[in-house]
């Protein structure tokens, strides 16, 4: 029995190390949904699909029933941004051209996270066409999946910064481009194409970065190397303002298997257990036994699902404010949550109208308001968790 008028449905997020059951999770967790009743889609945005394999039969590009309230799909990007983007495609693929590119074989041109930035525009359709209460997504290993949520937020930057310029060079310099330029500017139903693309992208991101519709999972291992990436993770999630409401620890050693030969490995999954509970302390955490046999099948999948607690549990996750302006005496703060952010590996400046944070590898451009226009970074310091960035009017304003 469904527990839930119509309306725009939740998003589950699961990521995590490659090789650490993040497939299985998220399949156990969707099915748990659906024999909640709660209407429920699975979707893989992996290249590298694996759903099929863990529910043991046939998952594509085309929506499956698979259990009562359950849905799956693998979503194959190329074929959306084909089907759903052909003009901008089309535009992409004669610049190419013209600009000495090979286009010949009538592909889009590499552009990295591209790819998969349509296969989350995808689920902007799933969420909003009253067919289901919840969507659980298998995202890639953790590289890759964070190149990817960072993507819509990342082109949308650009496509701001390009589109009033594109616009201008559509009107004034297509009639030359040809023979001047020797250039194929994108043609007026491409600058419409691209600018559906940007309103979009505006609404991916509201709903990405919603606590109330959209939430990341993280899936993780009982080992040292797991447990540094899921650290890693989850400073990187909170750096583009994503909200995280839980870990997964998977293939835990039951009690009865941490004698004997396993007692060594039993007591390294000890001293992991105890250091993501020190490090995660108030963040939701559930254990999924080891299993002797690979999760493969409904069945599999539904003695996983009996193992993971009800969405109580996760909705108890502490709410993070990722981003918050304050006034001060002399003029504005920014507030970033930053847990377990190591200011030795941060960077920070302003360029322009942007605050550029860099954490380890990762970084962001943060378009700043325009109440701050005329302030320079006057300050920055991390402390407990939060980066506190102060601005102040510069000195040529003050004059």
């Amino acid at each position: 029995m469904r527990k839930e008028g119509r309306g725009m449905a939740r998003i589950r997020i699961f990521t995590g190390k490659g090789g650490v059951g993040k497939t299985s999770v998220a399949a156990a967790s969707a099915l748990k949904l659906a024999a909640e009743g709660h209407r429920t889609l699975l979707a893989s945005t992996d290249a590298a699909h694996s759903v099929g394999d863990v529910l043991d039969r046939r998952v594509g590009a085309a929506i499956v029933r698979v259990a009562e309230n359950l849905d799956a799909v693998e979503l194959d990007a190329d074929r959306i941004m084909e089907e759903e983007y052909g003009a901008l495609v089309g535009s992409a693929l004669s610049m190419a051209s013209s600009m000495g590119g090979d286009a010949d074989d009538g592909e889009m041109p590499a552009m990295p996270g591209m790819d998969g930035l349509f296969a989350l525009l995808k689920l902007i359709d799933f969420a909003e066409c009253g067919a289901y209460d919840r969507i659980v997504v298998d995202c890639a290993p953790t590289g890759e999946t964070l190149a990817l949520l960072k993507f819509p937020e990342l082109f949308g930057w650009y496509l701001e910064k390009w589109l009033p310029a594109g616009k201008v060079a559509l009107r004034v310099l297509s009639p030359l481009s040809k023979k001047l330029l020797k250039l194929e500017l994108p043609d007026r139903r491409a600058m419409s194409d691209i600018e559906r693309l940007y309103a979009r992208l505006v609404e991916l991101q509201q709903l990405l970065k919603d606590p109330e519709r959209t939430s990341v999972r993280i899936v993780a291992l009982p080992e040292k190397m797991v447990v540094e990436e899921t650290k890693r993770n989850f400073l990187y999630l909170n750096l583009f303002g994503y909200r995280v409401d839980g870990l997964v620890v998977n293939r835990v050693l039951p009690p009865e298997a941490q004698g004997g030969f396993f007692a060594e490995w039993a007591d390294v999954q000890k001293r992991c257990m105890e250091e993501l509970a020190q490090v995660f302390g108030d963040l939701p955490r559930a254990q999924v036994p080891w299993y002797g046999a690979d999760v493969c099948g409904l069945e599999a999948v539904r003695r996983l699902a009996a193992e993971l607690p009800d969405d109580a549990v996760f909705a108890a996750a502490p709410p993070v404010e990722h981003e918050r302006y304050e006034r001060t005496d002399a003029g504005w703060a920014l507030m970033l949550a930053l847990p377990l952010a190591d200011k030795r590996a941060m960077e920070l400046y302003q360029a322009g109208g942007d605050l550029v944070v860099r954490v380890g590898p990762m970084t962001r451009c943060i378009p700043l308001p325009n109440v701050l226009a005329g302030m320079d970074v006057a300050s920055a310091k991390l402390d407990d968790g939060v980066l506190r960035v102060e601005f102040a009017k510069g000195e040529e304003d003050e004059r």
